[in-house]
């Protein structure tokens, strides 16, 4: 029998989480006391697929913290601020998130600015090209991954990436603590979607489209958890803010339809549960993830993050596993995907499996 490497890899996550707590935290501070004595004006991290989905994640962390005098937090597409990039002052700090260390349009900012300004650089591979050109670099723990998407080094990077930014922004000690307790409410998100995936993936995996929502933090997790969707399961799979849900995508939900409303225990959940209802009234079949069961339809319990900005890495890995379940019940096999040529000629190298 075959060794399914995907769902190994998404039970590592919680002890990944750990490791990298532990492991990445000098090297955090380190990076930190860098950026706080080039009193940046802005700080710009940038990434592509899952890196720009944590980049975003992390945005919030610095949102909760920054003062009006504390720098600008901006996250960007690596394509985009390769190509139009704005005017680059010399007490600007950029990190580049890359789990491979390999991406290109990374690599080509880093290169383009090197000397210019401070570089910060994240990635989950020792000896890989960023870490050559990176000021500074933080590595993500957890050993190697070997899978073709993101699935342990999404929280691993996103953890390192919440680190620096907790101590660029001398964040008081409970942030840290609840940091820590990431790994524990993602462990237990994980066992509590192993009890209920097996009664989802035969309706979810006969479905055309499938939306995830959510507000502030929740909105950069589903982005990624559609993401995973699209890439395992190939079903097309969007993610919204859950107040734009009701625009555009609202035009395409049906009976067709898989929803995923995600929530972080903030004010925005209230908008979020309004739209799982209505989208369960307009024929979708609506997961619940998150604390309670809104609609009344599936629910995923997830604990909430007393920092919200932490939420996504407890959000995100039961949902990897259910894309996981759902592309093997479409008949494909996300370990060995048949796009992965078509990520490497753009230059996507990162973590492609034997």
């Amino acid at each position: 029998m075959t060794t399914e490497i995907i769902p190994l890899e998404i039970d590592e996550t919680p002890n990944a989480i750990r490791v990298t707590l532990k492991d990445t935290r000098p090297s955090a501070l380190k990076a930190a006391e860098a950026i706080r004595k080039y009193s940046p004006r802005r700080i710009f991290i940038i990434g592509n697929g899952t890196s720009l989905y944590t980049s975003m994640a992390a945005t919030y962390t610095a949102r909760q913290l920054a003062g009006p005098n504390d720098p600008l937090v901006l996250a960007f597409p690596a394509g985009d601020f390769r190509h139009f990039m704005p005017a680059i002052q010399p007490n600007d700090v950029i990190i580049g998130m890359s789990a491979s260390g390999e991406f290109r349009d990374v690599l080509s900012i880093f290169e383009r600015l090197r000397g210019q300004c401070l570089l910060v650089g994240i990635t989950h591979v020792p000896g890989s090209s960023l870490t050559r050109i990176a000021d500074h670099i933080l590595l993500s723990g957890g050993g190697p991954s070997n899978v073709p998407v993101m699935t342990k080094t999404y929280a691993t990077t996103l953890t390192a990436l919440h680190l620096v930014l907790l101590e660029t922004f001398n964040a008081p000690a409970s942030y840290f603590d609840d940091l820590n307790a990431a790994a524990d409410r993602c462990a237990t998100a994980l066992n509590n979607a192993k009890r209920i995936i097996p009664d989802l993936v035969p309706i979810i995996s006969k479905f055309e489209h499938a939306f995830y929502f959510g507000a502030g933090n929740a909105y950069a997790a589903s982005l990624e958890g559609a993401l995973k969707m699209k890439e395992m399961a190939i079903l097309h799979a969007e993610g919204s803010e859950s107040w734009e849900m009701a625009s555009g995508p609202a035009t395409v939900v049906s009976e067709k339809t898989f929803c995923a409303a995600l929530y972080t225990g903030e004010d925005g959940d209230l908008s979020t549960a309004d739209t799982a209802k209505h989208t369960l009234q307009w024929g979708a079949r609506v997961l619940d993830v998150g604390p309670a069961a809104s609609t009344g339809d599936w629910h995923l319990p997830v604990e909430t993050s007393v920092v919200p900005s932490f939420s996504s890495l407890a959000l995100i890995p039961p949902l990897a596993l259910l894309a996981y379940r759902t592309a093997r019940a479409r008949g494909y096999n996300p370990d060995k995907p048949a796009w992965r040529d078509r990520y490497v000629s753009q230059g996507m190298t990162h973590i492609i499996g034997e």
